[in-house]
């Protein structure tokens, strides 16, 4: 290429580059602010919204610290009322126990009272009716009656020797 032909472009380049200059001013005056300002817009909105989900949390984190230690005091709770349920159960066993031992000694003790009262009596008919088997065998030994005095006499005396018989009693 010569010079000549070098220099007739020279003219298209200074409109094109003049149109090229006055296309970035105008875009920087008109285009530039909104850009930016849209820029820092989001910017600021991201901030914000950075530091709420920051803030969010340190609340979740705080609000989960407050119900952990909700949970350990409840767990201390009820392990305590479990422990109170416990004791509660072992008295209450243990009294049912003891009122189970004092109605069996009651028991017993009215059953030896009432087995001794049946003795005492079976012993009284036994000995009255040893008292009249004596009275009627003496009767036939000595072939007569005896009289009123005589008789109870006798009884006496035969009760007399059979209760000092009887073992285990006075």
């Amino acid at each position: 290429m010569n010079a000549a032909a070098i220099y007739e472009f020279i003219p298209d380049f200074i409109w094109g580059l003049s149109a090229f200059v006055v296309f970035v001013l105008i875009l920087l005056k008109i285009g530039v602010k909104p850009i930016a300002a849209s820029i820092a817009a989001r910017e600021a909105k991201l901030s914000h919204e950075l530091a709420e989900s920051e803030s969010a949390y340190a609340k979740a984190k705080q609000l989960k610290e407050n119900l952990d230690q909700q949970l350990r005091g409840a767990e201390a709770r009820i392990a305590e009322m479990l422990a109170e349920g416990r004791r509660d159960a072992e008295a209450l066993k243990a009294v049912q126990i003891e009122e189970g031992r004092k109605e069996i000694d009651s028991i017993r003790v009215r059953s030896l009272r009432e087995i001794d009262a049946a003795r005492s009596t079976a012993l009284l008919e036994l000995r009255s009716e040893v008292a009249q088997i004596a009275a009627m065998v003496a009767e036939k030994a000595i072939g007569e009656r005896l009289d009123t005095a005589k008789h109870e006499q006798l009884i006496s005396e035969a009760v007399t020797r059979l209760a000092g018989s009887v073992p285990g009693r006075n």
